[in-house]
């Protein structure tokens, strides 16, 4: 076999698995501009729409399909959306391989899957930056602009647009402020910690307090083992296991759990909703970044409607008004100035290469390798963590 020390997070035999929940799952219920959104089968080449308007097909996460940061847009333009949602990154490319792919104008992929999609799948149409004119050095974080997980042979194959963090949450009342994972192991806090069954969150930080956190995705056997067994103390503290961010949400405000070990940023903004108060905390070890791109697939027709959705995506309005819709990050320089407080507080936008320093971009595991422990390998070791609760 062949080492592949980017990461393939899936290969083609369990391209339709995927045991990643999403961070977001519980964010809202925007299913579609229009009620019932459905995507139909590609039916072939067709010239491209060459102007602004009209119907566009995206496939986005729930919440992330800017109907409301977008309004005024579509109804100046006359655009339709039709967005489908995404549940986990595999629904994307489920649509998009074999010999019929359903239309799909744009949509997203996380960090991890670039590769996999571009040189391996071959679904992503490479983008004529030129149609993004807000794309540039001058509005984009250098962190965001012509990075590797978007950008390589030359070609620009997605446009991050909106980046998040992982990290602890804890809730106040029910213990001292935590500064470190070892904060988890208070006695105070016996019983009452989870862990959340999203492997893009948990993996890095597993790999992270074992001291191999710099070497992720690519851990070899042995090294992945040492990290799965450093999480025996903590595994100690939980009397419970959080099988969704919604579940995580519901142990916090019912009080069962007075800290989970790596979730979304956007917790206690859910938690509060139930009238409980929890803090998101990014302790000495860092976090996990996570970033969304906007891709132009290959069964994309109304092309020029696309670039001018992504484009309008990455602008500074709506960069401020989707980071605080859904506690994210933005990519636009810009952007920060036009927002609230409390979400330009979120992240140190003056400091943002300290933020990529402690809390790094990783990709997946590699699907096969001689070398390295696999996705597959990772997905046995969570099991079998998952089933000790």
């Amino acid at each position: 076999m062949v080492d592949t020390p980017h990461g393939r997070p899936f290969g083609s035999p369990n391209i339709f698995r995927n045991d990643v929940l999403s961070r977001r799952g519980f964010l809202g219920t925007s299913l579609a501009l229009g009620a019932g959104a459905t995507l139909g089968s590609w039916p072939g080449p067709m010239p491209a729409q060459a102007a602004v308007g009209g119907d566009l097909k995206i496939m986005a996460w729930e919440g992330f399909t800017l109907d409301n940061e977008l309004k005024g847009w579509r109804e100046a333009n006359n655009v339709q959306v039709d967005a489908a949602i995404i549940s986990t990154q595999d629904d994307v490319h489920a649509k998009l391989i074999g010999g019929s792919p359903v239309r799909l104008d744009l949509a997203e992929y996380s960090q991890g899957f670039e590769h996999f999609y571009v040189d391996e799948l071959k679904i992503v149409k490479p983008l004529d930056i030129a149609k993004v004119p807000n794309f540039t050095p001058e509005n984009i974080q250098p962190e965001f602009y012509n990075a590797p997980t978007w950008y390589w042979n030359d070609t620009h194959y997605a446009i991050p647009w909106v980046w998040g963090l992982n990290a602890l949450v804890y809730n106040p009342e029910m213990t001292q402020p935590i500064k470190s994972y070892k904060d988890l192991l208070a006695p105070e806090l016996k019983g009452k910690l989870t862990f959340c069954d999203d492997t893009i969150a948990t993996w890095p930080m597993i790999a992270r307090i074992a001291g191999l956190g710099p070497k992720f995705p690519n851990l070899t056997k042995d090294e992945m083992k040492t990290a799965f067994e450093g999480l025996g103390p903590y595994r100690d503290q939980c009397r419970v296991f959080g099988s969704s961010n919604g579940d995580v949400i519901s142990l916090f405000s019912s009080k069962e759990i007075a800290a989970c070990f790596c979730v979304w940023s956007g917790t206690p903004v859910e938690t509060a909703k139930r009238g409980v108060k929890t803090i998101y905390a990014v302790p000495e070890e860092g976090a996990v970044m996570w970033c969304d791109a906007w891709f132009m697939p290959i069964s994309a027709q109304n092309m020029d409607t696309g670039y001018a959705f992504m484009n309008e995506a990455i602008s500074a309005k709506v960069q401020a008004e989707v980071c605080k819709a859904v506690t994210g990050g933005a990519v636009n320089k810009h952007a920060p100035e036009l927002m609230d407080a409390d979400t330009r507080a979120l992240f140190d936008y003056s400091d943002l290469q300290q933020v990529f320093k402690k809390s790094p971009l990783q990709g997946q595991p590699p699907r096969t390798s001689d070398v390295y422990a696999t996705y597959d390998e990772w997905t046995q070791a969570w099991t079998d963590f998952k089933s000790s609760f």
